[in-house]
């Protein structure tokens, strides 16, 4: 069942959609702290791509976010505004963090195993809300995020055979 709690449907569309540009900058952050601490590791790549791709689902979030909003200011204006303190799936980032500071140093399953369930919470979460708000203006941005979300969870799921490398 998706998290759909995370957003509060009772907001206006411009509100559940900066909310899900938070949360897209959540998950880059979760990748840029993985980068941190293994930027040599087999599975950085992936990493990368990942955390650049979750700014590029931010930046289309945005250009949604912005025919909603009269005066709104630049992409890089409000992702460098946003917390990004949960994920998609609802899971708080600093928990997280700290989830990723316990792993030992050769934790690579675990590490891509939690990457992996933030982009099948992600997928589950942006389809659910695209179905919620099926036949409305809601629903192409995220149904187009939930597309993007399976080459995510590609990517993660690749990294896993990386691991034996580690």
């Amino acid at each position: 069942m998706p998290a759909l709690a995370v957003f509060d449907l009772s907001g206006t569309p411009a509100d559940i959609l900066y909310r899900a540009m938070d949360m897209e900058r959540g998950a880059q952050r979760w990748y840029e702290a993985v980068l941190a601490r293994h930027p040599a590791s087999p599975f950085a790549p992936a990493m990368r791509l990942l955390a650049r791709a979750e700014e590029e689902h931010a930046h289309l979030v945005y250009r949604y976010w912005i025919r909603e909003e009269s005066e709104a200011p630049s992409f890089a204006e409000v992702y460098g505004s946003l917390a990004g303190a949960i994920v998609e799936g609802g899971t708080d980032v600093a928990d997280m963090l700290a989830r990723l500071e316990e792993t030992a140093e050769d934790g690579c399953i675990e590490i891509v195993e939690m990457s992996l369930a933030i982009e099948l919470a992600a997928y589950d979460l942006y389809r659910g809300m695209a179905h919620r708000f099926s036949g409305s203006d809601m629903e192409d941005p995220f149904l187009v995020i939930a597309q993007a979300e399976k080459e995510h969870m590609r990517l993660a799921s690749e990294s896993l055979q990386l691991c034996d490398q580690f």
